[in-house]
């Protein structure tokens, strides 16, 4: 069965409905029980199959998506936990890092842990640990379609250190099967700030299985490491959970369509489902696609970002840090969006085939 269509009128939807919260809308919620007590959240439902939770608690990162009810994102096995047991050292915040269909990492390092001039950085970054601040719904018509946003602001700052400000904002609109997120950095201080940031979309079963298929129009594929060269070969496939199985983390250099945007996918035929992600690669130059078959850790990452994942350091070292100059700020959006059936999957796989 299919959703509300995107294309039915306003006055169409009102004289069929009481409220429309029978369809579509963002309800706040606060979760209970165990580590993630008193997490503040929001479940939206766009009423063209696309339910998601933004967490309030978590840097307005994304929990869980599904679609028609069919499970999209991965859940890592620490699950959903409040930013309060958060501990950034000694390998400790993978403890307390949930996975989810996207959650941020940055803003001050990205990737492997380091230190410089006396200072620690966790493994991708405190941000996605954050609360949000001056959170604010709105659901709305406008130019006949019902829009609903979600924003709010979370800040990196110590004394005598950084002082970051991430400007957030979740958009979708009635009979959607998309999302878009969009960000704004801002160097509130008055010396220049590294800036590295990853949005680390995480899918999982049951879209994720045997024969799915991974997508992304690349030009150069580059393995992190000597696990990575062992599977270069097979980075599209999925196969099912091999115990002993090593992560492997791909770097893809990506070719953009005519507009700037490029692309990264997974398409399950079988199911007849698949997701893609759209960004700007002049926003976002990397795209990392983290592969990992284990039992239990079953799930494939693509992750755009302006960095690679080896830390500020090694970044600093290559000459690839970006540096964001005081009271400035620097944009970033990326988009979620589902494909539904054979010939949407068709359609993109034969797109992305032109590119380059």
């Amino acid at each position: 069965m299919s959703g509300i269509s995107a294309n039915l009128t306003k006055e169409t939807i009102l004289r069929k409905t009481g409220n429309i919260s029978q369809l579509a809308g963002i309800r706040p919620c606060v979760l209970r029980e165990g580590r993630k007590e008193g997490l503040g959240a929001f479940e939206v439902v766009t009423g063209g199959g696309l339910e998601f939770t933004v967490l309030e608690g978590r840097c307005l990162d994304i929990l869980s998506a599904k679609y028609k009810g069919i499970n999209l994102s991965f859940i890592s096995k620490p699950g959903l936990v409040s930013p309060q047991y958060f501990n950034p050292y000694g390998g400790e915040q993978v403890r307390t890092t949930q996975a989810g269909m996207m959650f941020t990492c940055g803003l001050s390092n990205v990737g492997s842990a380091c230190s410089e001039n006396d200072m620690e950085f966790c493994a991708h970054g405190r941000i996605g640990h954050t609360p949000a601040e001056k959170v604010c719904t709105s659901e709305e018509w406008k130019n006949g379609e019902y829009h609903m946003e979600i924003s709010g602001m979370m800040r990196e700052s110590a004394i005598m250190c950084e002082n970051l400000v991430l400007k957030r904002k979740i958009h979708t609109v009635l009979g959607a099967k998309s999302l878009k997120i969009s960000d704004e950095v801002e160097n509130q201080g008055f010396q220049d700030q590294p800036i590295m940031i990853l949005y680390h979309f995480n899918f999982g079963y049951p879209l994720l299985d045997k024969d799915a298929e991974v997508f992304v129009p690349s030009l150069e594929i580059t393995p992190r490491d000597s696990a990575a060269k062992k599977g270069v070969a097979f980075w599209q496939q999925i196969s099912p959970p091999i115990d002993g199985y090593s992560e492997q983390v791909f770097y893809h250099k990506s070719a953009c369509d005519d507009n700037g945007f490029t692309y990264a996918g997974v398409m399950n035929k079988k199911r007849m489902l698949g997701a893609y992600i759209k960004y700007r690669k002049a926003e976002l130059s990397q795209l990392i696609q983290w592969k990992s078959m284990a039992p239990g850790d079953y799930a494939l990452g693509l992750e755009p970002s302006n960095c690679l994942v080896e830390g500020r350091v090694k970044e600093r070292e290559r000459g690839t840090l970006f540096s964001l100059p005081p009271l400035q700020s620097v944009s970033f959006s990326v988009e979620l969006i589902v494909l539904d059936g054979d010939e949407e999957m068709g359609k993109f796989e034969r797109f992305l085939k032109t590119l380059g």
